[in-house]
């Protein structure tokens, strides 16, 4: 899991980083590394760099590119692909009206986001994060015992967790 991070953070007095309604607090992402082709070359240079800032720009990184770029062979190269698998974002302090209700219970019990409900959950219920039906289970028990407001939204969390962790179904 990542901290998203903001070139325009708010602080408080302290320093600290202020959560912001609306802005991202959590993302989570997975890279892949395709295999080699020369049409991952031809794409960088055709659907990646723009041109007109490669030909034109006096920045050490265009001029590298232009480097490397050769006009006799487009020689295979790596693919990476960087897929966005989860982004939670802070809650308002006070849900809109038509906010759904899991939001507005989750409010109630100053859980600021969908990621601080899981960092919440996460160590009683990772160990069963192998199945629906253990995550159910498990989940239903730590709801019960440690946010009981929160228990008539299980079958929605539970459908959360599920989705975090990567199960099927």
């Amino acid at each position: 899991m990542r901290r998203a991070s903001s070139a325009a953070a708010t602080y408080d007095a302290a320093g600290r980083p202020v959560l912001v309604p609306g802005k991202v607090d959590a993302y989570r992402f997975l890279t892949f590394y395709l295999g080699e082709a020369s049409a991952n070359f031809d794409d960088f240079y055709r659907k990646v760099v723009d041109p007109i800032w490669l030909q034109g720009s006096g920045a050490p990184d265009a001029a590298a590119l232009r480097q490397a770029r050769q006009s006799s062979a487009e020689p295979p190269c790596w693919r990476i692909l960087h897929r966005v698998t989860y982004v939670s974002r802070v809650l308002p302090p006070v849900p809109p009206p038509g906010a759904p209700p899991l939001e507005q219970a989750m409010r109630a019990e100053n859980i600021d986001s969908n990621y601080e409900l899981i960092r919440r959950l996460e160590p009683y219920v990772r160990p069963a994060a192998t199945s629906t039906g253990a995550l159910s289970a498990a989940t239903r028990q730590v709801l019960a015992t440690q946010l009981p407001e929160l228990l008539p939204h299980a079958v929605e969390i539970v459908d959360y967790l599920g989705r975090y962790f990567g199960l099927d179904g």
